[in-house]
């Protein structure tokens, strides 16, 4: 069985992760071959016949994922999951849709400089409380995410992500981790105002799950920030993953039919747990499991 690895041009060449999924491929009968996604003259040279049994994306190229599964080839993950785990608040409609846990999150509009800006500090505040989460559509890393406590801070977050909006129209020739059309880039760049939940500040609970299966779990905690996001950092260790967090965790990444997800799970004070984002891109280097063996052990082709 051959397996293409597709990354993102940006993607550093010294990133060890190449040859651990290739290794752990191998040991599950799989060659994996691995190429950089940039332009369409790169892109001819994997879409080229013979075409490969799957394609594992590691970035949100929705054109090419869309592309293979129209030459009938299983995409990990599907082109419909990326759009809807990329998307916050098209990941938040559809976990409130089929009753998953997760915070309460306002309609996305375009972050501007203007003084009066709608929706105002003082109607998200009504219909959130305070201090809520302001945070862009696309992104990860907790890059973008901020606690808002006041006007004052409202107006200012406003700001950077308007600034955030020029740099990613500005970049969009260079990397399509935001979009690879100005539309797609503008709804990237929106942002929404989203429940703030103050029980699980500075920690939450990152699981790996592949085919429907935990395949990895960590605590992420950070004692200076709200943002517990080892990018941000955070730190990491060990803890239990009660039975109902493993279910959480299968039931979010299903939801958004995602064959390989990281899902974030926020504490909540009854002991139940609520799912602040899905990644379909996961990254996994504080995992203390060896997720690429997971998920070739667990793969469905």
């Amino acid at each position: 069985m051959i397996g293409y690895l597709i990354y993102p041009a940006t993607t550093p060449r010294t990133n060890n992760a190449f040859s651990w999924f290739c290794d752990a491929a191998m040991q599950n009968g799989i060659e994996l071959k691995v190429f950089f996604y940039n332009s369409p003259q790169v892109e001819e040279q994997f879409t080229q016949a013979p075409l490969p049994d799957f394609v594992f994306l590691r970035g949100y190229h929705i054109p090419l994922a869309q592309w293979y599964e129209s030459q009938g080839i299983k995409v990990i993950n599907t082109s419909e999951s990326m759009i809807l785990c990329r998307d916050k608040f098209l990941t938040f409609q559809k976990l409130d849709e089929l009753g998953i846990p997760t915070p309460q999150t306002l309609a996305p509009f375009l972050p501007s400089p203007k003084e009066n800006h709608e929706p105002s500090f003082e109607e998200c505040a009504a219909k959130l409380s305070t201090p809520f989460i302001l945070k862009q559509l696309f992104g990860s890393k907790g890059e973008n995410v901020y606690l808002i406590d006041s006007p004052e801070s409202y107006r200012q977050a406003l700001e950077q992500c308007h600034s955030e909006h020029l740099k990613r129209i500005g970049e969009s020739n260079l990397n399509s981790e935001f979009g690879t059309t100005k539309e797609e880039i503008e709804r990237g760049s929106m942002v929404i105002a989203q429940q703030y939940i103050s029980f699980s500040r500075g920690r939450d609970i990152r699981v790996w799950v592949c085919e429907g299966k935990v395949i990895g779990h960590i605590l992420r905690y950070n004692e200076n920030s709200f943002k517990s996001n080892f990018a941000q950092g955070g730190s990491f260790k060990e803890t239990e993953l009660p039975e109902n967090g493993a279910d959480r965790a299968i039931a979010a990444a299903q939801a958004l039919g995602l064959s390989f997800a990281g899902v974030d799970l926020l504490y909540l004070e009854n002991g139940d747990f609520s799912v602040c984002e899905v990644n379909g891109n996961p990254g996994f280097r504080t995992a203390k499991t060896d997720i690429p063996q997971g998920i070739f052990r667990n793969l469905k082709i």
